[in-house]
């Protein structure tokens, strides 16, 4: 068997980009997402990601499914396992937050919603992280990405968007822990942290803020950029590289 990932919340954006990356680049891809029709929301792409995963012919599995679900990634790494007899790379992409970008100041969360997008963001990642331990340990050089936020890193001026902000900070930390326990395995761990991404959703969000938008204009990453950060962290090019966070910044934007 080639090298074999798992990618959550692959459906679109950049999960989606992460996945066909991965897949060009030879690995095997099995996807989780809770709606693999959610690519039709944003018209990020003309076919679910199963159906690009296959056109590229790579094998695949697929499984709809929260990762804050236990039951559902044990069972998926099972299958990993026994059709793919192990697991090289792990990226823990799923998450996101909630509400206009200018809601939920410091001062003024939602805890209901902090709530939310704390299962989403942190609860699933570690989820995920524990159900495929058994399936990375049996590779001979696996490697976990988690995916943070500069956000988490470097709060915005106005406060906003804290409840996404302070998950993203505490799944940047979670990757830090993780690393140190371990690397006596050889198991890599590193965290990516972009800044605002061109993705549906995104683009959606910010046509409807037009002043903002134009603050944005060529500061906005891709999701393909995202993608081969993700694809370099888990290659042999970063055997020695653990617990890091690679923060993604425009030139200008310092």
């Amino acid at each position: 068997m080639s090298a074999t990932a798992l990618v959550t919340g692959a459906a679109r954006g950049i999960g989606r980009q992460i996945a066909l990356r991965l897949a060009r680049a030879g690995y095997a891809v099995a996807v989780v997402d809770t709606d693999f029709d959610g690519y039709r929301e944003y018209g990020e792409a003309e076919v679910p990601i199963v159906e690009e995963l296959r056109a590229i012919g790579v094998p695949t599995l697929a499984v709809e499914a929260s990762t804050t679900d236990v039951d559902a990634m044990d069972a998926l790494v099972a299958r990993i396992v026994d059709e793919w007899s192990h697991l090289d790379a792990l990226v823990c992409n799923a998450g996101g937050g909630s509400g206009a970008l200018a809601e939920n100041t410091a001062a003024t969360i939602d805890l209901i919603a902090l709530d939310d997008v704390l299962q989403r963001n942190l609860h699933g990642t570690i989820v995920t992280v524990q159900a495929a331990l058994p399936a990375l340990r049996l590779a001979t050089n696996p490697a976990i990405v988690t995916m943070g936020s500069l956000t988490g890193v470097v709060p915005s001026p106005q406060g906003s968007y804290a409840h996404y902000a302070i998950t993203k900070a505490a799944v940047m930390h979670y990757t830090r822990y993780l690393a140190n326990e371990l690397a006596p395995e050889g198991i890599r761990v590193n965290c990516i942290a972009p800044g605002l991404v061109s993705t549906g959703r995104l683009k959606e969000r910010l046509s409807a803020q037009p002043e903002r938008a134009r603050a944005f204009e060529g500061k906005l990453g891709t999701p393909e950029e995202v993608a081969e950060s993700v694809r370099f962290l888990v290659s042999s090019a970063t055997t020695h590289m653990s617990g890091q966070v690679l923060q993604l910044w425009p030139p200008d934007a310092r």
